[in-house]
């Protein structure tokens, strides 16, 4: 049996829009334009058959979560801690215990993706988290991908154990995140 799978990142944040970094976990709101790239996320999603939502426990993924739910108002939220954003201090230093923690996060990640693809044998998912846990997603389900933009969305199709990429959709709406540039 095919099962669709959605994984997405959060619309901007105040913290992107001012260059937080905001894999400190810390909880920031949508601005609006966040809010109009749900929208158009959600309109992308529409016509998906999508049986459940997950999210982070994090405010952006939420309420992105909610938005693209407007469409399918008999879909369940579940929030999962699991997908939480990473804490990215680690990533910006040579102590030699960072690689132990990027594998750590991932490992969280993955069992996470292998717990909902157990709970949820036919069903559809989507997955509304951060640009670190998507990457991690798309990664353990044989994407490498790069930066990934406010509600971009992948989609993939699982074929019994096997994972198949179908196409990446992006709102159109371009913003220049402050937090996503490198800081020298």
């Amino acid at each position: 049996m095919k099962r669709n799978f959605y994984f997405f990142r959060h619309g901007q944040t105040i913290g992107n829009a001012y260059g937080a970094c905001e894999g400190n976990r810390v909880d920031s709101f949508l601005t609006s334009t966040g809010v109009k790239q749900a929208k158009r996320l959600a309109e992308y999603l529409s016509d998906k058959n999508i049986d459940v939502i997950y999210s982070s426990p994090l405010k952006r993924a939420i309420k992105t979560a909610e938005i693209v739910a407007e469409y399918h108002p008999n879909v369940s939220i579940v929030i999962d801690e699991a997908l939480i954003e990473s804490a990215f201090g680690f990533w910006y230093n040579d102590d030699p215990a960072a690689q132990q923690r990027i594998d750590n996060n991932f490992n969280r990640i993955k069992e996470c993706l292998d717990k909902i693809v157990a709970e949820y044998s036919n069903k559809d998912i989507a997955i509304s988290s951060h640009g670190g846990v998507t990457r991690a997603l798309c990664y353990a389900a044989g994407l490498k991908v790069g930066n990934i933009k406010n509600c971009q969305c992948f989609h993939f199709v699982l074929d019994s154990r096997n994972w198949h990429f179908i196409d990446t959709f992006e709102t159109g709406i371009e913003v220049v995140n402050k937090s996503d540039i490198p800081q020298e």
